[in-house]
């Protein structure tokens, strides 16, 4: 079945949208040097003029006036500043950084081959949900830090929703199967976290047995951690906290400080003095979640990336080791 007039019209027009692009990427390249090409990768992983600054050790004032310049003569627009102090970059912007980036690995390359090591800098940008930054991750980063002096880990709240695919974080670590991206994302199971029930060690003037559970907001409800949390209660006939939880977090810390009962990762709470685990009920089944290391397909082979990954997988994070797939 053939194009109607106004469609053949509309894929012409986008053709022809797409070899002016092509025309004025490949006129402006021509005059970029390897600094025009740092800029933008700077800002690509910043966001902002004032990370891109101190990426490159240069001042906000120095970065602003060179971006200017870059613009000027590319003759369109490379950077749009946003709210907050925030940047991003033009789909043309955002492409030739793309090109930096790949010009870079190519460079360490080089440097590989003829054994010039160059140490690793920039910044990897990972997600993951408050606890495991908290109190799996943070922990553990000065190890890293001491392999890699000048590589920038920036710690990414998982609520932000940020995605792999659009290359908003680098990283990701999650648990459950990983649903996002499909091709586009490598996906490595780095471990399994068990959870059981704990109760604060202190909070003597109340049962144990009595103690009200801590359940979710029927917001987060989908959440296994909340159905196991609802599962307990009803069998152990127990009463509901009147306080309702969105995240592990927040639930480890009330628990913690009040006569209260509540679900949580073993390997974490039973390390916690203000905290007693106690007995399941008989026949309760296995409380366990996978946790995955997720990462854009486009950055294999970048080396930050990699040696964070690689990191990742070795420190054995969630207390069981998984090779890396």
């Amino acid at each position: 079945m053939g194009l109607t007039v106004c469609q053949a019209q509309n894929v012409a027009a986008l053709l022809h949208l797409q070899f002016v692009f092509i025309q004025v990427l490949t006129a402006f390249m021509q005059h970029m040097n390897w600094d025009d090409f740092r800029l933008l990768l700077a800002l690509a992983r910043a966001e902002s003029l004032g990370g891109a600054a101190r990426l490159l050790r240069l001042d906000a004032t120095t970065v602003s006036r060179r971006i200017k310049a870059v613009e000027d003569r590319a003759g369109a627009a490379l950077v749009v500043r946003e709210r907050l102090g925030s940047s991003r970059l033009t789909q043309l912007g955002q492409t030739l950084a793309d090109h930096a980036e790949k010009m870079e690995l190519h460079v360490s390359a080089a440097d590989t081959l003829i054994g010039r090591d160059t140490g690793l800098s920039g910044t990897v940008r990972v997600t993951a949900v408050p606890f495991v930054l908290n109190r799996l991750l943070a922990p553990r980063l000065p190890e890293f830090a001491k392999q890699h002096p000048n590589l920038n880990i920036s710690l990414i709240p998982d609520r932000l929703n940020l995605s792999l695919t659009r290359r908003e974080v680098d990283v990701a670590i999650r648990f459950g199967e990983p649903r996002e991206g499909g091709d586009a994302v490598l996906a490595h199971k780095i471990g399994q976290v068990g959870f059981s029930v704990f109760t604060a060690s202190e909070a003597t003037q109340v049962p144990l047995n009595e103690r009200p559970w801590l359940v979710y907001d029927p917001v987060v409800a989908h959440l296994p951690q909340a159905k196991w949390t609802k599962d307990l209660a009803q069998r152990s006939n127990g009463q509901h906290a009147n306080l309702l939880m969105y995240d592990l977090e927040t639930v480890f810390e009330i628990v913690a400080a009040t006569a209260t009962r509540a679900v949580l990762p073993q390997r974490i709470a039973r390390q916690d003095p203000r905290l007693i685990e106690l007995e399941l009920p008989p026949n309760t089944p296995d409380m366990n979640r996978d946790a995955w290391l997720l990462r854009n397909t486009a950055l294999r082979g970048v080396e930050r990336v990699d040696a964070f990954v690689k990191w990742v997988i070795a420190a054995d994070l969630f207390g069981i080791a998984v090779n890396e797939a």
